[in-house]
């Protein structure tokens, strides 16, 4: 038999009557109850173990011209650090321009030359620190930044975060459209058309890409103009970058959207597939810090190459053939979100 509050005064009764009943309602609702139950620990456990890693994997050239034993042999000794032992500065100084080493040492009697790509402060201010450590003794440094010089923190999450606010209201967007197009009967109403559902889908994603543009376009603004973050290569380049995470973004709320069956079931999905990707796809740190163990899930979350390449084209005036990998990757993502979304909605209301 439920509880009732009859013998309560009249105010707290109805308080507790109206508790009692948001109570039940959230234990009809497991996903809700999952969702307060688990999500926080998940998370705790994905920042806590993502926070606690050192930096490791870092690539660092060395060119030894003789001199600097004691350097040379703290260098070698650092796990992490990957060296590439090379035969001159400037075999050196092309690696770190098309980003295969993050820095780079040449050892000189009497003279230390550091080269870095300062687009990762963090990787540049470790580097320097081991350099600092391993010096038998005190003496300037010919420091010299292949890329970024003197950049602040902002420079360097910046088109990062450019690619996560665009990935995170398409996505959320695109989501709660579609969920509402089928509790309203829309989609039925397309299925008895003759759109079949792969049309039924790029309609939809030609439609929201008016707005992906509209949105891509006032954010880079923001982060260029407003904050100041440089752009070396082609704005297009970088434009055509976030268009293609955006229209990634859509796929992937379409198909989410059919697990959801009220908006705020929608909303639940971000702990699950916005936040890992805030901590494991180099946005606000290197992907270097992140504990071995667990890096192999960043290339597996679109993010991750959306940052790489908006770091080349903003921070290196990397052209559009530099990052065709990441190009590659986004396509990827792009074509198994549109095949699932696909069949999702084929399942849905097939």
């Amino acid at each position: 038999m439920r509880p009732t509050f009859e013998g309560i005064e009249g105010g707290l009764g109805r308080i507790l009557a109206v508790a009692l009943r948001v109570i039940r309602q959230l234990k009809r609702d497991r996903r809700t109850v999952g969702l307060i139950t688990f999500a926080p620990i998940f998370l705790m456990v994905l920042f806590g173990y993502a926070l606690s890693g050192e930096m490791s994997g870092i690539g660092l050239g060395l060119v030894d011209e003789g001199g600097q034993e004691g350097l040379r042999g703290h260098l070698e000794g650092v796990d992490d650090f990957e060296i590439l032992h090379l035969g001159s500065a400037s075999d050196a100084e092309l690696l770190i321009e098309e980003g295969r080493l993050n820095g780079a040492i040449v050892l000189r009697p009497g003279q230390v030359v550091v080269m870095l790509d300062g687009s990762s402060p963090q990787i540049a201010a470790s580097l320097m620190d081991q350099v600092r450590i391993g010096l038998e003794r005190p003496m300037p440094l010919d420091l010299r930044y292949i890329h970024g010089y003197d950049l602040e923190m902002m420079d360097s999450v910046g088109p990062a975060v450019l690619g996560l606010v665009v990935f995170f209201f398409t996505f959320i967007v695109s989501a709660v459209s579609f969920l509402r197009e089928r509790t309203q009967g829309s989609l039925e109403k397309f299925v008895a058309s003759p759109l079949s559902r792969p049309e039924m889908v790029l309609g939809y994603l030609l439609g929201f890409s008016v707005f992906t543009v509209i949105q891509s376009v006032t954010t880079m603004a923001v982060v260029v103009f407003v904050f100041g973050v440089p752009m070396e290569g082609s704005p297009a380049t970088a434009l055509a970058v976030v268009l293609l995470l955006g229209a990634a973004a859509l796929v992937m709320g379409a198909f989410f959207s059919n697990f959801a069956k009220t908006e705020f079931q929608v909303v639940q999905f971000i702990p699950l597939v916005i936040l890992p990707q805030v901590v494991l796809t180099g946005v606000w740190w290197p992907i270097q810090s992140i504990p071995e163990s667990i890096r192999p899930v960043s290339s597996i979350l679109p993010l991750t190459y959306s940052s790489e390449a908006l770091r080349a084209v903003m921070l290196k005036g990397a052209s559009i053939g530099e990052i065709m990998p990441d190009i590659f990757a986004l396509s990827l993502f792009l074509l198994i979100g549109f095949v699932a979304a696909t069949l999702a909605l084929r399942r849905e209301v097939g």
